[in-house]
């Protein structure tokens, strides 16, 4: 699966639930977790039978003008290989 924000094809577009200015992406919750994390899987199951790493990459994101932090879930797209 490919996170269309950690491969740069889009950038976030979310408003803070606060204020309303627009919010940063910090980059992956993973990354804020320690060294080995995005290499420990993630395998709670889905309906679809994916694990919740494959179908959706969980992100940090901040308005600075209200120091509001959040995660946010996007959507992964399918990689053919």
């Amino acid at each position: 699966m490919l996170c269309p924000l950690c491969n740069g094809l889009q950038q976030l577009n979310e408003r803070c639930p606060l204020c309303g200015h627009e919010l940063e992406d910090e980059g992956r919750t993973s990354d804020w977790s320690g060294p080995y994390a995005p290499y420990t899987p993630d395998a709670v199951p889905l309906e679809s039978g994916l694990s919740s790493s494959e179908a959706v990459c969980t992100h940090i994101a901040y308005c600075a003008s209200c120091d509001y932090w959040c995660e946010l879930s996007i959507a992964t797209e399918a990689t053919f290989r």
